[in-house]
């Protein structure tokens, strides 16, 4: 598999989540789909079986992107919609993937998986499901998780329910697909949750619910295709403009700024090949709430509007400081007025308001900002991430990612 891999490897300065042991991660760019295939849905429903017997033949990486993206993948770029229902498209879901040669996870927004560990972790796997044999021998295991705590701030008391719920639809998307690329594949359910959740490294409060293993199955079933006249497969879906020149700035509090807001809108950009500057009112180190240290390198008195295609305000204590400094809401409303992308997340979309540029649009920020934005003549919503014009402001970092996909969307459409 390794000669079919087409590997990045983001070796210095790469910020990623604390619970990351490696310094660095391998990320694969995984195939584009293809959305059409000589199996019917009918067919392919009429000939899922449960397969427990793989030959030791690995699958392709075609075979594995075209898995992902029937669980977690992005149908609707515009609006971040995905192949498989979530309540409130809150996607509260992990998609992990176990190799033989380690474990990825599945980054819906770039279509391509990151690398988190390199050793074969089936045996454990396979004593954590109680010794089931398949578990062991399958090439391919894919481990669905979710966050309750994710889905609870939208259905109070639902959060269980519907991680579970969206598993399952998750699963049996995979299962087809598996059906229709010719591959076998098997449910797994009876495994220790907190084993399977140490071993695969998974956040807190985040629970693998479902595994589903895949593989080129012993015994073949021969599938009825379709010979329809005229009958032309779809090509692949076309892959986005390259955006690694686009230049992004990162305003972080200049104390004590927000670490999970910060790191989860730098790793979604630089997964995409953007490298996000740091500015702040001081050159030099910021420590975050949960005490990570990143080095400001540019200050805010001598940005321009012109310096840069997006401007992303990140949070933090001190954020409020930011709410009358006369330079940086003079940069907000020039990179305003030249159509620039400014987004923001929890109280610093305020920023906006106080820069006198939101009347009339919809806006999402942390409720205790409600008051300014209705006094600034905007739409306050409920919802976790907002889009109005070149605006895109985000409720807490539970929608950090979400906000970072948002801006390489846009950037994407200014060379379409």
């Amino acid at each position: 598999m390794k000669k079919e891999l087409f590997v990045l490897l983001m070796i210095s300065g790469l910020l990623v989540c604390p619970q990351t042991a490696s310094s660095f991660m391998t990320i694969i760019r995984l195939p584009e789909p293809h959305l059409n295939s000589s199996v019917s849905l009918e067919q392919a429903i009429k000939n899922r079986r449960s397969v427990r017997g793989f030959t030791d033949k690995e699958l392709k990486i075609e075979q594995i992107g075209q898995l992902c993206w029937s669980a977690q993948g992005i149908t609707d770029p515009n609006r971040g919609f995905r192949a498989a229902p979530s309540a409130g498209a809150i996607y509260p879901m992990q998609l992990t993937v176990v190799l033989p040669d380690g474990l990825y996870v599945y980054d819906s927004n770039e279509h391509s998986l990151v690398k988190y560990v390199n050793t074969n972790i089936r045996f454990m796997l396979y004593n954590a499901s109680f010794k089931q044999q398949v578990v062991q021998d399958a090439p391919c295991i894919f481990i669905i998780s979710g966050s309750a705590g994710k889905v609870e701030p939208k259905y109070r008391g639902k959060g269980d329910r519907f991680i579970t719920l969206e598993a399952g639809h998750i699963a049996q998307n995979i299962h087809l697909q598996a059906v229709a690329m010719g591959l076998g594949s098997v449910p797994i359910g009876v495994f220790d949750s907190k084993a399977v959740a140490k071993i695969c490294k998974l956040k807190e409060g985040v629970e693998p619910l479902y595994m589903v293993c895949v593989g080129d199955p012993v015994k073949k079933t021969a599938i009825e295709t379709l010979s329809l006249p005229g009958f032309v497969p779809a090509p692949a879906v076309k892959r986005p403009p390259d955006i690694k020149t686009k230049k992004v700035v990162g305003i972080i509090a200049a104390r004590r700024f927000n670490d999970r807001e910060f790191f989860g809108i730098q790793e979604t950009l630089q997964i995409a090949g953007v490298k996000m500057d740091i500015a702040a009112l001081e050159i030099g180190e910021i420590k975050g709430l949960e005490r990570n240290i990143i080095t400001s390198t540019v200050l805010i008195k001598d940005i321009k509007a012109d310096d840069y295609d997006a401007f992303i305000f990140i949070g933090g204590s001190n954020t409020r400081e930011y709410f009358n400094d006369r330079d940086l809401l003079r940069l907000v409303r020039q990179a305003n007025d030249k159509g620039k992308i400014l987004a923001a997340i929890n109280i610093t979309p305020a920023i906006f308001a106080y820069a006198d540029i939101v009347r009339d649009k919809k806006v999402a920020s942390s409720i205790s900002q409600r008051a300014r934005f209705n006094q600034a003549g905007a739409k306050w919503q409920t919802s976790p991430l907002e889009i109005d014009g070149n605006l895109i402001t985000a409720v807490d970092h539970n929608s950090a990612r979400r906000l970072g996909s948002a801006v390489i969307q846009m950037l994407r459409q200014q060379d379409e």
